[in-house]
């Protein structure tokens, strides 16, 4: 039987970061990755592969600078752990023996309960290339395409199946709430979202739920809950994702289908000797500590640092909660979120003040290509004064701009802290150092916080 020092178990983002982090703090442990596909997806590049990168293999890891650094990698699905014997075992059979694990079998996409998700030429997201390459194939063909889920994911699958050669006649959004975006970003943001993406072509149908997906055995359109029909001959879902929890629960880890893999603050199961990271692993709301709900690659990258470097440790790290950093592009415009939004602040009863600036995104204004409103707006605790969320819509630097936010909100840092803060600028790439979007919107809110 084969053995390994730590079995890490996936092989997107938590599991990449788990392996980077084993290399650099322990080298001479032995390391196998384990995954159940063939390559690596570039997990948030997905929606690129139709419209921008016109191919799924141009969004793949590379697995060369990990096999040069020693880990191994496995392409093999684990059917179950052994804990008692500390034993993987293989789908064909097989062990790997193991002194620790890392979990990070990631989630899986949700489907809605209603009738027509199994029909062919329905589709939702999958990290594996073989299945994104059937998405590719069938949309080539198609004239009429219906993305249901106005978040992320649907938003910028939509606009990208706009952007193919040869793109479908028709594409049409469909979203629940009254604007995409609306979960992570302030609805005004969310309106210049749907502006941006109507130019592209999409038609946007909003405050609409789906109540069946119809045809007998390939899709032939969508009715909604008002009874409209819509003509579609390839349907994509992109309405979320639940934690992955089979392999945990084949294992008898604890773990729930809301939550994930219940883990603590040092990402460690009730298991010692497994950890847990990423989509599959329970989460806990950085402002209140309440279990959270939002799943990102960046979060499932520091969970995965934070497990590595705690199997071996005697000062283990732990995480402080999810805070929710967001970032996109649609059209010419990008839209970044750090913390919370106006709505969910009033829902926790977060007393705050707001403080708004606008600005060129470079300077001179006259530049060419500027934004000339580029906006940044700040959401302050009342009572400290204390940094609790962000919102940038512009240009390329909003979300670098939304990274400073989170960790202002992180560090705690106050209205008046950020406003005297020392940034870089530059023509070409910022807003005018007298006119920093960040440092005047954080100087308009501490004036409204002396108000009292």
């Amino acid at each position: 039987m084969k053995t390994t020092d730590v079995a890490i178990i996936g092989g997107s983002a938590a599991g990449l970061a788990a392996a980077s982090a084993m290399i650099r703090r322990y080298p001479n442990k032995k390391v196998t990755m384990i995954r159940n596909v063939v390559n690596t997806m570039v997990p948030c590049g997905i929606p690129y592969i139709y419209g921008t990168l016109k191919g799924v293999k141009k969004n793949i890891v590379g697995d060369a600078l990990f096999e040069d650094a020693g880990v191994e990698i496995i392409a093999k699905h684990v059917e179950r752990i052994d804990r008692k014997n500390k034993q993987l075992i293989f789908d064909d059979g097989e062990l790997l023996g193991y002194d620790k694990v890392i979990l990070s079998t990631g989630s899986k996409p949700f489907l809605p309960p209603i009738p027509g998700v199994d029909l062919k030429n329905v589709f939702c997201i999958q990290k594996d290339p073989t299945y994104l390459q059937t998405i590719f194939n069938a949309l080539k063909p198609a004239k009429n395409v219906v993305v249901i889920g106005g978040g992320f994911i649907g938003v910028e699958m939509a606009e990208q199946i706009a952007l193919m050669d040869d793109a479908p006649e028709k594409i049409r959004l469909i979203e629940m709430l009254p604007h995409c975006l609306m979960a992570a970003c302030e609805e005004d943001f969310c309106a210049t979202a749907e502006q941006e993406l109507s130019k592209s072509g999409v038609e946007i149908m909003t405050s609409c739920q789906v109540k069946s997906i119809c045809g007998e055995t390939t899709v032939t359109g969508v009715e909604l809950a008002d009874g409209r029909k819509i003509e579609a001959d390839v349907v994509v879902i992109g309405i979320g994702a639940a934690p992955n929890i089979d392999l945990a629960l084949a294992s008898d880890l604890a773990a729930d289908a809301r939550n994930g893999v219940h883990v603590s603050p040092t990402m460690m199961t009730e298991d010692p000797d497994i950890y847990s990271a990423g989509d599959c692993a329970s989460k806990f709301a950085f402002f209140n500590g309440k279990p959270c709900g939002i799943r990102l690659a960046s979060i499932a990258s520091s969970e995965g640092m934070i497990a590595a470097g705690n199997l071996y440790s005697d000062s283990a790290r732990e995480t402080r909660g999810a805070l929710g950093a967001f970032a996109t592009k649609v059209g010419k415009r990008s839209i970044a979120a750090a913390g919370l939004t106006t709505h969910a602040a009033k829902d926790q009863g977060v007393d705050f003040v707001v403080g708004e600036a606008v600005a060129s995104n470079m300077h001179p204004g006259s530049l060419p290509n500027a934004i000339a409103d580029m906006r940044v707006k700040l959401l302050f605790e009342r009572k400290s004064g204390c940094l609790v969320g962000g919102h940038v819509c512009g240009g390329d630097s909003s979300a670098e701009l939304a990274n400073a936010i989170a960790i202002a909100v992180q560090a705690k840092q106050t209205a008046a802290d950020i406003a005297v803060m020392q940034f870089a600028t530059h023509p070409l790439l910022t807003a005018s150092p007298v006119g920093y979007q960040l440092m005047i919107a954080a100087e308009n809110a501490r004036l409204e916080l002396q108000k009292g």
